[in-house]
């Protein structure tokens, strides 16, 4: 007896090529602050950018909201802080 199956794939994102779900806060809508928080970049040291598809290389603005499709992928690094060292 085959199994049937009630629900369609489930919402999830690829940000720094690690996979997130709903279950890790993925929503159809997120800000930019919410996609960095996914990998522990703070928004206000992150720099977010669409990974895939026809904005690949566009910037999200931490401010920003995004609409969010099943297998989207973002790419998070931190801004580069230039200073002395804090030893």
């Amino acid at each position: 007896m085959a199994e049937e199956k009630v629900t369609g794939p489930t919402l999830h994102i690829f940000v720094n090529r690690r996979k997130f779900e709903q279950g890790d806060g993925v929503k159809d809508e997120m800000t930019g602050a919410e996609i960095a928080g996914l990998v522990n970049v703070p928004a206000d040291n992150a720099v977010i950018r669409w990974d895939s598809g026809p904005q690949k290389g566009e910037e999200i603005g931490s401010g920003q909201l995004v609409q969010v499709s099943i297998g989207d992928h973002f790419l998070v690094t931190r801004k580069v802080v230039e200073g002395g060292s804090e030893h």
